[in-house]
């Protein structure tokens, strides 16, 4: 049975393509699709529980990153900013099995150079590069 990735809790595919299919029914037609709409976002989520292999740990990791900055102002120009739009600061935590990673941690795989960060999906894209996932 599929599994929602973010409450552990489980569905039949029929629900879960149910779902899909209201999703994708809300999209605005903008001819644009990625990570920074939620919508694209949550399709893309429905879309790998249905998949047959689920996500991968990097996959999983950047979509995580991604959920902790949603509610950050962009552009955000320095490393002391970026932790200060994590919910818990450096605290904040990534997990996947046994891999675990906070925000403080990732913050050391940043260089000056990398800012400053237009998205959510910019930071994520270069910290899962730079921790090799």
């Amino acid at each position: 049975m599929p599994t929602w990735q973010y409450t552990d809790t489980e569905t039949t595919k029929e629900k879960a393509e149910e779902s899909l299919r209201s999703i994708k029914s809300a999209c605005f037609g903008c001819g644009t699709h990625s990570a920074d709409c939620s919508i694209a976002r949550a399709a893309g989520d429905i879309s790998a529980m249905l998949a047959s292999e689920p996500p991968s740990v990097k996959e999983q990791i950047h979509a995580q990153i991604e959920g902790a900055l949603a509610g950050a102002t962009f552009p955000i120009g320095t490393p002391g900013e970026l932790l200060a739009a994590f919910p818990n600061g450096a605290d904040t935590t990534c997990r996947v099995g046994d891999l675990k990673m906070t925000a403080g941690e990732a913050g050391t795989l940043l260089k000056e150079t990398d800012f400053p960060f237009e998205s959510a999906t910019a930071v994520a894209d270069v910290i899962v590069e730079r921790a090799g996932l």
